[in-house]
C-alpha cells in the first residue's frame, strides 16, 4: 500500500479518537491546554515525570474499565479527553511507515521523539502529579516507551482469549472503534472495508481477506505475547499484572492492590469507582456475561482455538 505521506496536522485528526466532538469533548481539550500552558515554565526549568503508569493489555481486554478506575485518583494526571494517540504516533505513524505496523523499539525514541513526548505529558501533570495513561497499541512498543521513561510502571491487564477474542468479533462488526482509515480498502467479511480497527500487528496486510476471528485472535495473541516477552525484561517492580476476571470480581480488593503496586494512596474516588465496576459497564458492544462467547461467536471462536491456544497457555488460562 503506498500513498502520498500525511502532514503531522493530517496525523493529529486522524488519530483522534472522538469522530463527532461535542461541548464536553472542547472543553476537556480546553483543560489540557490549559494544564499545559500552566506547567510549561515548570518543565523549562528542568521539571521531569516521576514514574509515569502505563495500562497494557490486548484491546477489549478491559484496559478502558481499568484505565477510568485509576485515574480517578487526584494524585494522577492524564491526557485529554482520553487516550494519547496523537503523541504515541505523530511521528511513528504507520503512514509513515509504509503500512508495517505499530511495532515500534527502542531505536525509535530518538532524541526529538522521546523530548516531544516527555514535554507533552509533563506539561498535563506538572511536577505535583504523577501521569497515566492507556493504549493497547503500546503493547507492540513496550521498548520504546520504556527508552522513553526508564522508571515507568507497567500495569498489564490479561483476559481470557476466547472472552477476549468474542468481544473483539463484536466490535469489529460494529461501526463504532475505527482506528486507521486504510489507503486501499480491505476485504475483511462482515466489516467496514474503509477502517482497521485497533492493533495493527506485523503481518496484517496477509490477513485482508480475513476471516475475521482469525484477524481478532492475531491481535489478542501478538498483543498478549509482546507484552509477556517485553514485560519480561522489565524489573518486576516495574511491572504489574491484572487478570481481568479477579478486576471484576473483587474490583475493591483487586484496585487495592494495584494503587499499593504502582505507590499511589488509595482515596475515596477510586474506592467508588472501584466499587461501580459491576455494575455499571464501560465501553461494552453487549452486555457482560461470563461465558457469552459460547451463544455469540462460537463457531468462530472454536475455529481459532488452536491459534491462541498457546498464549493461553502462556497467560494461565485452561480450555
Amino acid at each position: 500500500m503506498t500513498q502520498a505521506q500525511p502532514s503531522r496536522r493530517q496525523i493529529r485528526k486522524s488519530l483522534s479518537t472522538n469522530f463527532n466532538p461535542g461541548p464536553a469533548y472542547y472543553r476537556q481539550r480546553l483543560a489540557l491546554r490549559t494544564a499545559q500552558t500552566l506547567h510549561y515554565p515548570s518543565y523549562l526549568m528542568g521539571g521531569k515525570l516521576d514514574r509515569p503508569v502505563f495500562v497494557l493489555g490486548a484491546p477489549r481486554s478491559g484496559t478502558t474499565l481499568l484505565y477510568r478506575v485509576l485515574r480517578r485518583s487526584p494524585h494522577l494526571a492524564h491526557w485529554q479527553p482520553s487516550e494519547a494517540h496523537e503523541v504515541w504516533e505523530l511521528d511513528h505513524h504507520p503512514a509513515l511507515r509504509g503500512w508495517d505496523s505499530n511495532v515500534l523499539t527502542a531505536s525509535d525514541a530518538d532524541g526529538s521523539t522521546a523530548k516531544r513526548i516527555h514535554r507533552s505529558f509533563y506539561t498535563v501533570a506538572g511536577a505535583r502529579k504523577r501521569f497515566i495513561d492507556k493504549t493497547p497499541r503500546n503493547t507492540l512498543r513496550i521498548p520504546f516507551v520504556d527508552a522513553i521513561f526508564p522508571d515507568a510502571i507497567y500495569v498489564f491487564l490479561q483476559r481470557d482469549g476466547r472472552e477476549n477474542v468474542n468481544s473483539l468479533i463484536n466490535a469489529w462488526r460494529s461501526p463504532r472503534y475505527r482506528v486507521y482509515e486504510l489507503p486501499e480498502p480491505h476485504r475483511i467479511p462482515g466489516a467496514d472495508p474503509k477502517w482497521w480497527k485497533f492493533v495493527l500487528y506485523p503481518g496484517w496486510q496477509e490477513d485482508l481477506d480475513g476471516p475475521l476471528e482469525v484477524v481478532c485472535a492475531k491481535q489478542w495473541k501478538i498483543a498478549n505475547d509482546y507484552s509477556l516477552d517485553d514485560g519480561a525484561r522489565i524489573d518486576p517492580e516495574r511491572w504489574v499484572t491484572v487478570k481481568y476476571e479477579d478486576l471484576t470480581d473483587d474490583p475493591a480488593a483487586e484496585v487495592a492492590r494495584i494503587m499499593d503496586r504502582i505507590g499511589v494512596a488509595m482515596d475515596d474516588s477510586v474506592r467508588s469507582a472501584a466499587a461501580a465496576v459491576s455494575s455499571t459497564p464501560v465501553n461494552v458492544v453487549t452486555p457482560p456475561e461470563k461465558g457469552k462467547w459460547k451463544r455469540e461467536n462460537l463457531a468462530e471462536i472454536e475455529r481459532i482455538m488452536p491459534l491462541i491456544a498457546p498464549t493461553m497457555e502462556r497467560l494461565g488460562y485452561t480450555q
